[in-house]
């Protein structure tokens, strides 16, 4: 499983963990359990009533069942930010590879490279041929590994786990059980009404140094050896830079992540 790296504006990086091939085929099968559904109660409860000659039933099938099974996943995706229902259940998401929510551009554009989106209309039937006939199992496998062996292949060599349309489309797709948290980093929401950084000295700091406090105020005050440690963090940056305050470490290293957090936003 892979990482996407994405920096925010606050200069935040945050992480967001690729989904895993297996959680990816997952996902297939569950969006073609769901097209199966919904194929045949087209079938059973409008179409075989109608003939499956008449040409009413013509017009419905194509209008009712070969489209929306054809364009399934793009229009779940536009609809549902990134989701089909085999995503969602799955908890997989398409992003932008910039973090942000794709764009329809991108949606279509990853739809039209994705070559198993022209053959879902046709799954519903290679199933229920397999099912009834087990010999077209060899069949439906063979179509199946035709169409989707590109984007298996590219998901397998490239470096986050993108198939050839999130590779156009600048998109991945990512696990949502493992994505970070804002609390996990630097950032702390800070009210700029009437705010007045005390030591605005702090951006004079890295981002890496501020990282360290944040790492060092998440450790339980009990700790003695935290404790000290913190204390002599705090002296050396009063020291550096030429700060003088009598605030308790733990606040004065608090007070600095606050402020730094609201000056980088100015």
């Amino acid at each position: 499983m892979s990482v996407v790296t994405v920096t925010t504006p606050f200069n935040i990086d945050l992480e967001f963990h690729t989904a895993g091939f297996t959680r990816r085929v997952y996902a297939w099968i569950l969006d073609l359990i769901f097209i199966c559904v919904y194929n045949y109660v087209i079938q059973f409860f409008i179409l075989s009533p109608l003939g499956y000659d008449s040409k009413g039933a013509v017009v419905i099938f194509f209008l009712f069942t070969a489209l929306p099974c054809f364009l399934y996943n793009l229009l779940c995706e536009i609809f549902f930010n990134g989701q089909s229902v085999g995503k969602r259940l799955a908890g997989i998401k398409v992003i932008s590879r910039d973090g942000n929510e794709a764009t329809l551009s991108q949606y279509i554009t990853r739809w039209l490279l994705g070559l198993g989106n022209y053959i879902m209309f046709i799954l519903p039937y290679l199933v229920e041929y397999t099912i009834v006939m087990p010999i077209y199992m060899i069949y439906m496998l063979m179509v199946i590994g035709f169409f989707y062996l590109p984007d298996v292949i590219c998901i397998a060599i490239s470096a986050k786990s993108q198939r050839l349309g999130d590779l156009a489309a600048g998109t991945v797709v990512i696990d949502q059980r493992l994505k970070i948290n804002l609390d996990d980093t630097i950032y702390l929401e800070i009210e700029d009404n009437g705010y007045v950084a005390k030591f605005p000295q702090v951006m004079r700091l890295t981002d890496r140094d501020i990282n360290g406090i944040r790492n060092l105020l998440v450790v339980k005050r009990a700790d003695k050896d935290a404790a000290n440690y913190a204390e002599q963090i705090a002296n050396r940056i009063k020291e550096v830079l030429t700060i003088e305050s009598d605030m308790e470490p733990h606040d004065f290293l608090h007070q600095l992540l606050q402020d730094y957090n609201y000056l980088t936003r100015k």
